[in-house]
């Protein structure tokens, strides 16, 4: 038996094409599966041109067998000036390359279940995902045993009882975001060391619930320091990274969104005049004011992002320390952008959906991301587990 797991928001999502603030049709590479690539230059009402701006890759591999030539914008040249798809007008969805059918559109095979998703550098999948709170159920549809093919990947025994635990720390209520944030990474620094032994793990379980139940971990994390001090410095770092990397690149439609945010960001920072004292002083009272405001309301977006984390990482997986301390650089900058920008002004869900699919576009899509955020981490000269707790807490 087969299994296929559908959240909540695929099922209410549905691409709004040329109302898209910032469309999936520009600076990366639009991969052109074998059968598309043939039907697109031999058959094609639009052959002449396919066979322009189509060109073949090294491999022979689908989807990977060929790929869209970029404009000089970086703009797919297939793109109308009113945002439609000429190939979408011409020969309808059916027609197109699996890439762009299936954008934002994810799946992974594990074991016998088969997982969709969507991708949160896609505008209205972001909204879908984040901003309702129902977005999180998650449907299980069981199927027959050649809906698809079945992997030998294999959970841990603790699997289930890890994640549950984790899930109940986020809805403890009556605490901030930070401090369950700041439980979570507790219980996994004291699990980690048990990964092999289902035994000892489950009673390192009962151990945190204790330390949690007797406020143990709450005493932990008003003594922890706080990241106050690299605030400002790892944001601002962050930022003039990327944007030294956009504007090298001859790709407009990219630049223009990513600079449209720096550029509010530099704004909101601008009194500090490069003091990282006023800096962190900035951010640290759009984090009060605005930001706090904002979360108050709408306490379920985290919610939902980390949740969305947690499904699209299979975690507590054998790497979860791993994807914890990524979660947590995630949402430093994210918190760290929406901060500023909340020193001028409340927050809207338009400035959380311009942060997060903004900054997951160039997370999900650039593959020396990782390596250059963890480059600047090692800056702080943190031990990695540590640094993490550390950039939890904010003042």
């Amino acid at each position: 038996m087969r299994a296929i797991i559908t959240p909540e928001y695929i099922n209410n999502f549905s691409c709004i094409a040329d109302k898209c603030e910032d469309h999936c049709c520009h600076s990366w590479d639009i991969s052109i599966d074998k059968s598309t690539y043939q039907f697109m230059t031999q058959k094609s009402a639009l052959k002449i041109k396919s066979a322009d701006v189509i060109m073949r890759t090294k491999g022979d591999a689908s989807p990977y067998y060929a790929k869209i030539k970029l404009n000089n914008d970086g703009v797919c040249p297939f793109r109308e000036e009113t945002g439609l798809c000429e190939v979408h007008k011409e020969h309808g969805h059916k027609r197109l390359s699996q890439t762009c059918q299936s954008y934002p559109r994810t799946s992974t095979i594990r074991g016998n279940k088969k997982e969709h998703n969507l991708s949160l550098s896609c505008p209205e999948a972001a909204r879908q995902i984040l901003l309702n709170p129902a977005s999180m159920q998650f449907h299980q549809e069981n199927t027959t045993d050649d809906a698809f093919k079945a992997n030998n990947y294999t959970r841990p025994n603790w699997h289930s009882e890890v994640q549950q635990f984790v899930v109940d720390i986020l809805f403890i209520k009556n605490v901030s975001l930070e401090q369950r944030l700041f439980y979570i990474g507790m219980t996994l620094q004291l699990l980690a060391p048990h990964k092999d032994s289902t035994e000892e793990l489950h009673k390192r379980l009962l151990l945190c619930c204790e330390e949690i139940n007797n406020h143990n971990f709450e005493k932990l994390y008003l003594e922890q320091r706080t990241s106050a001090d690299i605030y400002a410095g790892l944001l601002v770092k962050f930022f003039n990274f990327r944007i030294n990397l956009e504007s090298t690149r001859s790709f407009k439609v990219a630049y223009n969104r990513f600079n449209s945010l720096h550029q509010q960001l530099i704004e909101a920072l601008s009194l500090a005049d490069g003091d990282s004292d006023k800096q962190n002083k900035i951010l640290q009272h759009g984090f009060n004011t605005h930001y706090r405001d904002y979360f108050e309301k709408n306490s379920h977006v985290w919610i939902n992002y980390i949740i969305y984390v947690f499904y699209q990482n299979d975690f507590p997986s054998k790497s979860m320390q791993n994807v914890f301390n990524d979660l947590i650089t995630d949402i430093f900058i994210i918190r760290g952008a929406l901060s500023a920008l909340a020193s001028m002004r409340p927050l809207t869900d338009d400035d959380v959906i311009l942060v997060v699919q903004t900054y997951h576009r160039i997370r999900s899509h650039n593959k020396d991301f990782v390596k250059n955020i963890k480059s600047i981490r090692n800056q702080a000269s943190t031990d990695e587990s540590l640094l993490s707790l550390m950039l939890i807490k904010t003042q």
